[in-house]
């Protein structure tokens, strides 16, 4: 049987990347982020979560504010602390390196069914193979984002698209920019 990390690699090597330049929303809680003085807008925990097992940095976005509130809604939901003051914010990205797993094709070649692309992966007892996709793009660099169906919006019966952007592998002239009050970013990627 292959490895199955080898074999996203090789579907990688030869994937066609999407450019993408786009603003892109993202909520977190009001504490987790003053934690930081000043804030980190683009903090990374290397905690385990969908596209990528632990160890791995990267950022969690939605292509609209909508889906964003939707994911952090179903992210919390029953759970201590859903009701907590939350920041809503905003990156403008200008990537080019984009793996876009909204093609159907691009997800049969990766073995990723809507099973496997929607797969429970808290608890998991072994990286699931979304997280293990994203360990091949951060291995492999030919990539810097995902960009993937929303399982919280699917759930809830709407259209919706995720990014998920490795810290490692956006480099210039690729971009994330969190907009504040002026044209100076609050923080950035590379």
């Amino acid at each position: 049987m292959k490895d199955p990390l080898e074999s996203l690699k090789a579907v990688l090597a030869v994937a066609t990347p999407i450019a993408l330049k786009t603003q892109l929303s993202r909520l977190v809680p009001f504490i987790d982020l003053v934690a930081y003085d000043p804030p980190n807008w683009l903090f990374t925990s290397g905690k385990p979560n969908r596209y990528n097992p632990a160890g791995i940095h990267c950022a969690y976005f939605a292509e609209a504010r909508d889906v964003a509130q939707t994911e952090y809604d179903a992210m919390w939901q029953g759970r201590r602390g859903a009701d907590q003051p939350v920041i809503t914010y905003t990156a403008e990205v200008s990537l080019t390196r984009v793996l876009n797993l909204t093609r159907p094709a691009l997800r049969r070649a990766l073995g990723l069914s809507d099973k496997e692309l929607y797969k429970t992966w808290r608890r998991a007892t072994r990286p699931t193979l979304t997280q293990l996709l994203g360990q091949a793009v951060t291995e492999t660099k030919l990539f810097s984002a995902i960009r993937y169906p929303s399982k919280a919006a699917v759930a809830a019966g709407q259209p919706g698209i995720n990014l998920v952007i490795f810290r490692d592998c956006v480099r210039s002239p690729e971009s994330v920019r969190i907009l504040g009050p002026s044209a100076k970013a609050l923080q950035e990627w590379p």
